[in-house]
């Protein structure tokens, strides 16, 4: 059986960018392109394995859309972290693309038949919601890396859609929310 009948890729749903400075990079964003609002979060992972290595790492994320595509930025502030390693000699740049599954578990086995590693795999909690993600070592075979993404909401297996995340950014700015501090 073929990779592609093993892994059975759902829809795309986010471009991951790795920034150097989110608040810039977010300007350039609504600016050039148009793209925002931008939900800001911070914090560090609840658990993160990194190349076979338990590991913590503090960092900043940005959602915004672009159509039913999710754009996400992240910024590592702390920790060494294989986003730090997988651009070359650039400062920044396109890192992932990201595909919403159901059942992480079940993805991550598919991908395993498949011949295909991990590269990181976490957990990371904030405003109620809890994301489940892995970085498959895809970067050789088809020149990015994939990840796959799972989100529950309350413990209930939740969708980040665009309306819900451009309704939370609007939120944050509008009711005056902080915005986490530039690192």
């Amino acid at each position: 059986m073929s990779s592609r009948e093993l892994l059975h890729m759902p829809r795309l749903a986010q471009i991951g960018l790795v920034v150097r400075d989110m608040e810039s990079t977010i300007r350039r964003f609504e600016e050039v392109f148009g793209i925002g609002p931008w939900l800001v979060l911070e914090g560090e992972t609840a658990y993160c394995l990194d190349r076979g290595r338990e590991t913590t790492l503090k960092g900043r994320i940005a959602m915004g859309y672009s159509g039913r595509i999710q754009l996400e930025l992240i910024q590592i502030l702390e920790g060494d972290s294989f986003h730090l390693h997988t651009l070359g000699d650039r400062d920044e740049g396109l890192h992932h693309l990201g595909f919403a599954v159901d059942n992480l578990e079940e993805r991550l086995e598919a991908a395993r038949a498949a011949g295909i590693g991990i590269l990181q795999r976490g957990t990371l909690k904030q405003l109620g919601m809890t994301i489940d993600y892995a970085y498959l070592d895809t970067l050789d075979s088809v020149g990015v890396i994939l990840e796959f993404i799972q989100t529950r909401f309350l413990g209930i297996r939740a969708r980040q859609y665009p309306w819900l995340l451009k309704l939370a950014a609007l939120s944050q700015k509008r009711l005056g929310l902080p915005r986490p501090s530039r690192g």
